[in-house]
């Protein structure tokens, strides 16, 4: 995972025996903050935070599938390093 540049997730090293708790962190953070119940969290894998299911990642992923478009009907983005800024259409 280290070689791919992947963070493990719960579901993961809970596999491994590194958790306790399979549910999603950022769920219980998000349920947290509004004073909720965290019974019931979804099992925290890299498909679920990628996803608008994540309570905490729910406007970050909706706002990413919601980007602008090109006449064409293409993304149009942004790419910004340190050595120039290029759009990528």
């Amino acid at each position: 995972m280290a070689v791919a540049g992947n963070t493990p997730a719960a579901s993961f090293l809970t596999k491994i025996g590194k958790m306790q708790l399979v549910g999603c962190r950022l769920c219980r953070i998000a349920r947290e903050a509004r004073g909720e119940s965290t019974d019931g969290l979804a099992d925290e894998t890299h498909g679920h935070i990628n996803s608008a299911g994540c309570e905490g990642m729910t406007t970050t992923v909706t706002a990413a599938q919601r980007l602008p478009t090109t006449p064409s009907g293409g993304t149009c983005m942004t790419a910004c390093t340190l050595h120039k800024s290029s759009s990528l259409s």
